[in-house]
């Protein structure tokens, strides 16, 4: 038997240690490993080589490879029947595992046959699950197709319907949603094309329905105006009739309409117009991010509208009022729409708070334009007139059109100032005029006792003085009937009750500023007494006519006593948180006249009783 070939890979020489006569003794050593043996084996056989002892050596290691294989043949004796042992069941194995390699080949070739049928019918599966996954794909995006497609049907209805808003929101679902899910299909590109095509129609249809509600409003704004203007004068008269009417409310009746007791007393008025197109529009522009591009258009439009209203020429001069008041209506009209569009809209429209008139805002920016027109058309018609009936036509005009607009919250103390600029010129005007009349009507009397003919002219005497007969004086005299005073004295006191409601006729509205005008009229009513009528009696006084002169001091009499009652007119008339007496200047005046008027008939009896006197003392 061979030797184990591993054996000898284990064997090893070391280098010798003696030598002996026949040569180097050879020691093998097997405890060496194999790295051991490589690193010495080449200075061995270098030495060998050397030495010339190849034979030697050879021989050696014949003798070495016997005493192997005899060792090796003695282990195998040893266990020789384990061997054979081994050996049959390894033939056994071997013959086991021959039957089994055929079996499984029999079984392979079964399995391969059913396995062909089997792989047959999973590709059939397979496939018809493919089919099956393409037709659920197929109707999956014909479902989408058919939503899409609904969805586009559904945009036209509801733009037919008008329903603008909700066709923007459906093309916007549209748009962002159901066609990214079905964005490889050719429709659906199209689609997609159409929709800002669609945005753009929807924007241009609103906008031109604005346009024609613009041009309506414009239309009816002037009737809008008419009956806000309207009611506030109903409610002005029905404030005036209560504050007369109502002892409660007498001291009350200088308060303006829109103050906070006049709103308690009277209900508001409300006013509804159709402002569809425009919230439909701020919506549409809203849902395509174009809210500022629409505010910039409409505040153009509107003001375009207010120059259209301030283009027509007024001129007030001729006293017709018609074309002045129905500039007033279109622009009560104008901002009563635009403080409902302000109040029902968010972030659309701006006004300035009226205590903080700094902030100016888009709304109060068209109100001072307009209101910078008014009060320019206003200044240029009344240069130079001198008609006060012009100024309080045009005065209750301006305060109507004030009251009106300023219960919608719009900053009107520049209208006021002007107001009260035309009452300044209105009572410079009529004082003007009634220091004329005043003056006429003293220059032209004639000094001689009033004579009335029937009852109607005495009580109309007695209506504006305190002249009051007894019964027994008027059946002793009956008429006509001669009365103490000449016609000086009752014109002058119904001229100064004229004068005095006259000039509160245009104060009507001032509440803030009747202590001024209070003090002017009274003013006013002490200069007529002293300026016109005391002083011309005064100047009338030269005369020498006894009998004029006692007219006189009798007329005089009757201005003096007179003044408490003019005094008392002043303060029932004046602002009523008011108080205290008015004392005229004109009381002392005529007393101190009176006491001129009777040292004149004095100087005039002397001088009477003087050329008397001369008389008898010439010699007859």
């Amino acid at each position: 038997m061979k030797p184990i070939p591993d054996a000898v890979n284990k064997i090893s020489l070391s280098t010798p240690a003696t030598t002996t006569g026949n040569g180097p003794e050879l020691t093998f050593s097997s405890t060496l490993d194999d790295a051991e043996n490589l690193e010495q084996l080449g200075p061995v056989i270098k030495q060998i080589t050397e030495s010339g002892k190849q034979s030697a050596f050879l021989d050696q290691l014949d003798a070495l490879i016997r005493k192997k294989d005899g060792e090796i043949e003695r282990m195998c004796n040893a266990h020789y029947q384990e061997f054979v042992h081994a050996v049959d069941q390894l033939l056994k194995v071997r013959q086991g595992s021959v039957n089994l390699r055929r079996k499984i080949a029999d079984v392979n070739t079964g399995l391969q046959a059913r396995g062909k049928h089997l792989t047959e019918k999973k590709k059939e599966l397979i496939e018809a699950k493919r089919v099956q996954q393409n037709v659920d794909n197929a109707i999956e995006a014909l479902k989408t197709s058919l939503v899409v497609l609904e969805l586009a049907n559904k945009v036209n209805q509801q733009l037919d319907e008008k329903k603008y808003y909700s066709a923007l929101k459906t093309l916007d679902g549209l748009e962002h949603d159901r066609l990214r899910e079905i964005s490889n299909y050719s429709f659906t590109q199209r689609l997609e094309k159409g929709v800002p095509v669609m945005q753009n129609t929807i924007k241009g249809t609103v906008t031109v329905e604005l346009k024609e509600w613009l041009a309506r409003v414009r239309e009816v704004s002037r009737e809008i105006g008419s009956l806000a203007m309207q009611r506030m004068q109903e409610r002005q008269d029905r404030w005036r009739t209560k504050t007369i009417e109502n002892p409660k409310l007498k001291n009350l009746q200088h308060h303006n309409v829109n103050s906070a007791i006049e709103m308690v007393v009277n209900e508001g008025q409300e006013f509804s117009i159709d402002f569809e197109p425009l919230y439909r529009c701020i919506h549409v522009y809203d849902t395509l991010g174009k809210r500022h591009e629409f505010k910039t258009s409409y505040e153009e439009d509107r003001r375009a509208q207010a120059n259209l209203a301030l283009s027509s020429p007024i001129n007030l001069r001729d006293g017709n009022l018609g074309p002045f008041q129905t500039l007033l209506q279109d622009i009560v009209g104008f901002f009563i729409i635009e403080h409902i569009i302000l109040h029902n809209t968010s972030e659309f429209r701006s006004q300035l708070n009226k205590f903080n008139p700094k902030t100016n805002k888009q709304v109060d920016a068209l109100w001072e334009m307009v209101t910078s027109k008014v009060m320019m058309v206003v200044s240029e018609s009344l240069k130079g007139c001198r008609d006060p009936e012009l100024f309080l036509r045009i005065k209750f005009s301006l305060l109507i059109f004030i009251q009106t607009l300023e219960g919608f919250d719009y900053f009107v103390k520049p209208l006021q100032e002007t107001l009260l600029a035309l009452f300044q010129r209105y009572s410079e005007l009529l004082i003007n005029q009634y220091s004329e009349v005043f003056e006429k009507i003293v220059q032209e009397d004639e000094c001689m006792p009033m004579t009335v003919e029937k009852e109607d002219e005495l009580k109309e005497v007695m209506q504006y003085t305190r002249f009051r007969p007894d019964k027994e004086f008027l059946k002793l005299h009956g008429f006509p009937l001669r009365l103490p005073f000449s016609k000086v004295f009752p014109t002058c006191c119904r001229d100064v009750s004229a004068f005095v409601h006259q000039f509160y006729q245009f104060a009507e509205g001032f509440s803030q500023t009747h202590g001024e005008m209070d003090d002017i009229l009274k003013k006013a009513v002490d200069s007529l007494l002293i300026k016109k009528v005391n002083a011309i009696l005064l100047k009338k006084l030269e005369s020498t006519n006894l009998s004029q002169i006692v007219q006189i001091i009798i007329n005089i009499e009757f201005f003096e006593s007179t003044c408490p009652d003019f005094e008392m007119l002043l303060m029932e008339t004046r602002s009523f948180h008011r108080s205290g007496r008015i004392h005229l200047k004109a009381t002392s005046t005529f007393k101190e006249t009176r006491r001129k008027a009777e040292k004149r008939i004095f100087e005039l009896v002397n001088s009477k009783l003087d050329e008397f006197l001369e008389l008898s003392e010439y010699d007859w």
